[in-house]
């Protein structure tokens, strides 16, 4: 249908185009008996300017000159009308020999004009005459006999000839106008007719395999996948319907994919609930330590008041000696400070959990820190007999971390090794570089801590047994705190034991510079 519908729109294209090429060459025809006929008028008004010129009638004597001009003018473009028609009648495939004629006419036609000059410009020069007669055989003999020719006769002759040509290629034009109708007429009505077999062939050919597919769409909708399409027929339904019998594979396929997914989701799901009920385990654990912890801190902080307000009343008693009122005092502060420790400790815990702990951090060199620290509790070492034996080197570094929070967790580290220590017993602390870091060990020779209990030491709250057989006060804050302060500054803290073989503590800190020159 589109190589019927191409054809007949090329053959109305070529019959329009040469219905074309007639109008334009029809039009062409009219310009030229037009320009012929325009040519015989000038003529005609040159002719009648002389006779009133030769009998002395009223006339511009510039007329004469101007009408010649303007028949060669009208020449000049009867001759261009004239090679336009010889051209179009080629590109036609016309043979003819008019345009011959019509050029020599023309060329003849032309040197009349020319030499028309002479005799008008004589006429001016004369002026009228009394004969009348001579005056009018003098025109003819200009204007009707030149180069031999009768020249009225042979414009007359060009004038018909031009009408009969410009008939010829009007009928030529209308017969293939009338030629391009036709063919317009026929090009529709026979693409109707054709288009008309073709869709009540497509109608019917097309009618089962659609069917077929409406069919395999409803199986698909009610989910059953196993429906195939029929890949028979046309090139195109073949495929379509090879196209979704592979997409209800697909899709099959796809559902057996989700169902094992789905059953795996499922064991996920079982698997991090148990998960879940550990840890709500864990944090039912975790409320119980913590009820226990704030027992044991409620325990803890009754003791020193009960003791501050003991002494105070026995000292308030009777008569006592200043000596007495001495001792009393200060065992009132040795209270006061156990209890400012726990209060301190609890208070650490708190901004600990909050994760909002303020530090001013920047470069200090870390033997100042210790230096503080060991003046703290030197005294303490002291009254539990213990020999504190310090090594610190002396080469120079600097480590960013805050000077009092460092200064906290060394003095938390030196207070358990003391503390937990056996009288008589030996504290070492060691300081220097070590493995691109600064590192703090202090080891003593005191209870230690068992294996069991060692994975647990820094859990908030936690204390093993041996460390509550060996000092009923205490917490279990420390540790968990000294760490969180030492990670917060970029720090590592270990701890390395084995229960009745004491306990070391090592603290690694990164070095920012050791080119600092000493004090």
């Amino acid at each position: 249908m589109a190589s019927l519908a191409l054809a007949q729109g090329g053959l109305a294209a070529w019959i329009a185009n040469r219905a074309e090429q007639q109008v334009i060459r029809a039009r062409v025809a009219g310009d030229l008996q037009s320009g012929f006929w325009e040519l015989s008028a000038t003529k005609q008004r040159l002719r009648a300017w002389s006779l009133r010129a030769l009998i002395g009638a009223d006339h511009a004597p510039g007329d004469g000159e101007m009408l010649r001009q303007t028949m060669a003018a009208t020449i000049v473009r009867l001759q261009d009308l004239s090679a336009r028609a010889e051209a179009m009648d080629r590109e036609m495939g016309l043979v003819s020999s008019e345009g011959a004629v019509r050029d020599d006419a023309l060329k003849l036609v032309s040197q009349s004009v020319v030499a028309l000059r002479e005799p008008l410009a004589d006429i001016n020069r004369r002026g009228p005459t009394g004969d009348a007669r001579a005056a009018w055989s003098q025109i003819e003999a200009v204007f009707d006999k030149g180069a031999g020719r009768d020249l009225r006769e042979m414009l007359n002759d060009r004038l018909r000839i031009e009408t009969e040509i410009l008939q010829r290629t009007r009928s030529t034009a209308d017969l293939y106008l009338a030629r391009v109708r036709f063919l317009s007429w026929s090009a529709a009505a026979t693409l109707s007719l054709t288009a008309l077999v073709l869709a009540i062939y497509f109608v019917r050919a097309l009618r089962r395999p659609l069917s077929a597919m409406s069919d395999g769409a409803k199986a698909f909708e009610r989910g059953q996948l196993d429906h195939r399409m029929p890949e028979g027929g046309f090139r195109e339904f073949a495929r379509l319907g090879a196209s979704i019998n592979h997409m209800a594979a697909e899709l099959s396929a796809r559902r057996e994919q989700e169902a094992e997914l789905r059953n795996g989701l499922e064991i996920q799901v079982a698997a991090r609930t148990r998960e879940l009920e550990a840890a709500l385990g864990e944090l039912r654990q975790a409320e119980a330590r913590r009820r226990q912890l704030l027992g044991d801190i409620s325990h803890e902080l009754r003791t020193p008041m009960t003791a501050i307000r003991g002494e105070a009343e026995v000292a308030l008693r009777g008569a006592k000696t200043v000596a007495d009122h001495r001792e009393a005092l200060q065992r009132i502060t040795q209270a006061s400070q156990q209890m400012g420790t726990l209060i301190e400790d609890l208070l650490m815990m708190a901004r600990s959990d909050a994760e909002v702990l303020q530090l001013d951090l920047a470069e200090i060199d870390p033997r100042l820190p210790l230096d503080a620290a060991l003046a703290t509790l030197a005294p303490l070492a002291h009254v539990r007999g213990l020999d504190l034996q310090v090594e610190v080197d002396d080469a120079p570094v600097l480590v960013e971390a805050d000077g009092q929070r460092l200064q906290q967790v060394m003095a938390l580290l030196l207070d358990n090794a003391i503390r937990y220590s056996n009288p008589g017993g030996t504290v070492r602390v060691t300081a220097g570089p070590a493995d691109g870091g600064w590192r703090l060990q202090i080891a003593d020779e005191g209870i230690g801590i068992g294996e069991a209990d060692l994975a647990r030491v820094f859990e908030r709250g936690f204390r093993a047994a041996s460390a509550r057989a060996h000092r009923a006060d205490g917490t279990g804050l420390g540790l968990p705190i000294a760490r969180t302060l030492a990670e917060r500054q970029g720090g590592v803290l270990t701890l390395d034991s084995a229960e009745g073989r004491g306990v070391v503590a090592a603290l690694v800190l990164p070095m920012k510079t050791a080119t600092v020159e000493p004090a």
